[in-house]
């Protein structure tokens, strides 16, 4: 740090490092010239299924403007190996909701092909 070194040449106190970073963690106009910290990401990783139904992702979009049929936000799944889709319209976000719908929609009538 090149204003760690400079002060070092001209002054000594105990604890003098610390007190140097302190003053760079606390000044706004050195944080702002800096920018934000640059965050590493991993890699991404491939998963390989190797069957219909072994995965399959899930969502809630909405809200959305209510139905007719009362409905306000849509379930959306998507098996991860034939990448089909299905959207389902639900009333609420709730639990029970998507685990019935789930059921009706998805299980009973794929589950055993």
């Amino acid at each position: 740090m090149k204003t760690l070194s400079k002060t070092r040449e001209r002054f000594y106190w105990d604890r003098l490092r610390a007190d140097v970073e302190k003053w760079f963690r606390e000044c706004h106009a050195c944080g702002a010239r800096k920018g934000p910290k640059t965050r590493t990401k991993s890699r991404l990783q491939r998963y390989n299924v190797g069957a219909p139904f072994e995965r399959m992702a899930l969502d809630i979009l909405g809200p959305l403007p209510v139905t007719t049929k009362c409905n306000r936000y849509v379930l959306v799944l998507m098996d991860y190996f034939t990448k089909w889709p299905e959207a389902i319209p639900i009333p609420d976000q709730e639990a029970s909701t998507v685990a019935e719908e789930l059921v009706r929609a998805w299980i009973s009538c794929y589950a055993y092909l």
